[in-house]
């Protein structure tokens, strides 16, 4: 018998099933919060694993440094002081805007599916 092997995805997705499903509930009342905050926290790494947040991330990164040469904390010192801007890198909200979208899809899905951001 050959075993399947799962992704982090579908492992996480069952973990949180499995949390709310069948342990959450037979949970002492003050224990059922901390039991819904871990759910959380797996859905939020689970979103984590299968988004392209760190790809946008890369891809703003290199449309203005060298490959590899830039990090989130460079951009945003050589944006405040004027180092980087849309004039010198017009890509620069599209790439912004991009990361933002990826990150929101992680943190807050709802908001991306609603169209709000």
């Amino acid at each position: 018998m050959r075993v399947k092997r799962l992704s982090a995805d579908t492992l996480i997705e069952l973990a949180v099933a499995t949390l709310r499903a069948e342990i959450a509930p037979g949970l002492p009342a003050d224990k059922r919060y901390t039991a819904a905050m871990i759910a959380n926290a797996l859905e939020i790494a689970r979103r984590e694993v299968v988004s392209e947040g760190e790809t946008a991330q890369w891809e703003l990164l290199d449309s203005v440094y060298e490959d590899g040469e830039g990090s989130l904390a460079l951009l945003a010192a050589d944006i405040r002081d004027g180092t980087v801007s849309e004039t010198s890198h017009p890509e620069l909200a599209t790439g912004l805007r991009k990361l933002l979208l990826a990150e929101l899809a992680i943190t807050n899905p709802k908001v991306v599916a609603a169209g709000k951001a």
